[in-house]
């Protein structure tokens, strides 16, 4: 839409890297079956009891509880929030039936989690009524976590906390 205050950012306009993503708790369900009631297949799952895949630092473990996960990252190429939470709309809207389903079920916990990593502070996420609408119509609630990821020297050169744009 054009009247919007914030419009929608290019791939290098923003100062952050975001992650959206759709975690599911099944409890005592294997996350197989949410997979199955869903339609859809996870970008990650782990199961009680079974050895997590080998992550980039080498390291597996074992789950200590089930857990199925949707995540935008790799999947949506763009630093803007709205672009990450409508990929993941557009992929859950068609299974909104077995989603409200999988949510009344006992133990079942789920919702959008939205991962903010900033070099330099500043900026942050813009929602529209659109996602936000959305969101609600599959009964979902959106958290947000934000990181601040300087380096060293440039917390040494007094830059760390400040965006890029941002004069002395």
């Amino acid at each position: 839409l054009r009247l919007r205050w914030r419009r929608r950012q290019s791939f290098f306009e923003a100062p952050s890297s975001p992650t959206r993503r759709l975690r599911v708790y099944p409890a005592t369900m294997h996350p197989s079956l949410v997979s199955e009631m869903l339609g859809i297949k996870p970008t990650r799952q782990v199961v009680v009891g079974e050895p997590s895949p080998i992550n980039s630092l080498g390291l597996s473990h074992i789950g200590k509880l089930n857990a199925w996960f949707l995540s935008s990252e790799d999947n949506v190429e763009s630093k803007d929030t709205r672009r990450h939470l409508d990929w993941l709309i557009a992929k859950l809207q068609p299974s909104s039936n077995a989603l409200r389903e999988l949510q009344k079920k006992a133990g079942i916990r789920m919702s959008v989690d939205c991962i903010w990593w900033a070099r330099f502070g500043g900026g942050g996420p813009t929602l529209w009524p659109e996602q936000m609408r959305a969101l609600a119509d599959l009964n979902l609630e959106c958290s947000f976590d934000f990181s601040d990821y300087s380096d060293t020297d440039d917390d040494q050169a007094g830059t760390s906390g400040k965006s890029a744009d941002t004069k002395s």
